[in-house]
């Protein structure tokens, strides 16, 4: 099959990812390439390595700042520029399109297209993505997926419609075991943000006098200057964003993960990355979703108290790298690619019926 995969003209596509979203387009459009489609992503760019091909749009030579009708700065003029070519690319060559994309215009545009779509919802509904996704589903062929069973719920019930279920993956080939080190440092990674909850860990960790490394970008300047920057010493550590092969390095020496996002996680894959290292996870039931739970490797605490993370951590600890592993492995990247290739299919098959 040929497959357009849609992050936005303006998106990167290089390491470190800004989140999730990305990593999954790159995993799973480097799959469907091994297992023989031909896969065009659109993307700002990608690392040299990957199997896919980058459609780029753009900027335009001119200035697309605008002080008059409707006040837009230079960058925003020239997103608006490029996405806007979105609606001129000719994608009839393609047998489905494949949308990941946050940008409220994408999916204007993509609603004058026929060709059939499939749509995956990575975040919980707002009211800003119900509309967005009700409009591109009333004008387009698209059919809806969500990453887990909470995030289908919650979309069937703001879409009307079913939300079929295609679980997350990773590719485990890249995520090595490591040997348990009991005797390490807690490791936190996501973006710097209110509801990642990074205080959790902190204080988790003062509490039990064990190091703590924090790793992510820094999305909310203002949050890390007050809650997170004041409580760093040289055992709770800031180590910035990273490449997944630093991440890597740094499981290594890990004694636990903690997850303490107080949002609904829509899937977790930092959850998965770490299981598929041999690191068992620890945290709150909203930043691990059931599928990903485990009373011996994944443990949840059914609250956002730090105090509730203790006993848990103590059982994760006493689990074996190959425990994680063996619970990670039912989220291969292998098995969520063909999933989605199987709807690929029967949405060309029907297109064309």
């Amino acid at each position: 099959m040929k497959i357009l995969i849609v992050a936005g003209p303006f998106i990167s596509l290089r390491e470190p990812y800004s989140g999730g979203t990305e990593a999954f387009i790159v995993e799973h459009a480097n799959e469907l390439v091994r297992t023989g489609h031909t896969v065009d992503v659109i993307a700002k760019d990608a690392d040299e390595r990957n199997l896919f091909q980058v459609i780029e749009f753009g900027e335009s030579e001119l200035s697309m700042k605008d002080d008059s009708y409707r006040p837009t700065n230079e960058e925003v003029g020239q997103q608006n520029y490029q996405t806007l070519q979105y609606g001129a690319f000719d994608v009839s060559g393609y047998d489905v399109i494949h949308y990941n994309s946050y940008i409220p215009e994408i999916y204007s545009l993509g609603a004058l297209f026929k060709t059939p779509a499939v749509l995956t919802v990575h975040l919980p509904p707002s009211e800003r993505f119900e509309l967005m996704y009700k409009f591109f589903i009333k004008h387009a062929p698209v059919t809806p997926i969500g990453i887990s069973g909470r995030m289908s719920e919650q979309w069937k019930t703001s879409l009307g419609q079913d939300v079929e279920v295609i679980l997350n993956g990773i590719p485990l080939e890249n995520w090595e075991v490591n040997a348990r080190n009991t005797d390490g440092y807690l490791l936190w990674s996501g973006r710097i943000a209110k509801e990642k909850n990074v205080e959790a860990a902190i204080h988790l960790a003062n509490h039990l006098q064990q190091p703590l490394k924090i790793v992510g970008s820094i999305f909310d300047q203002n949050y890390f200057n007050d809650h997170v920057k004041p409580q760093l010493n040289e055992h709770i550590e800031y180590i910035s964003h990273v490449t997944q092969q630093q991440l890597r390095k740094l499981v290594a020496g890990a004694s636990a993960f903690l997850a303490t996002a107080t949002w609904e996680e829509p899937f977790g894959l930092a959850t998965i990355e770490m299981l598929a290292s041999g690191l068992p996870v620890v945290g709150f039931s909203s930043a691990i979703p059931p599928e990903l739970r485990d009373p011996q490797v994944s443990i949840t605490a059914d609250s956002h108290n730090w105090q509730d993370l203790i006993e848990p951590l103590q059982v994760a600890k006493k689990s074996t790298p190959e425990a994680c592993r063996n619970f990670a492995a039912s989220f291969d990247m292998a098995k969520t690619t063909a999933a989605y290739v199987r709807v690929y299919e029967r949405l060309a098959k029907e297109a064309h019926s």
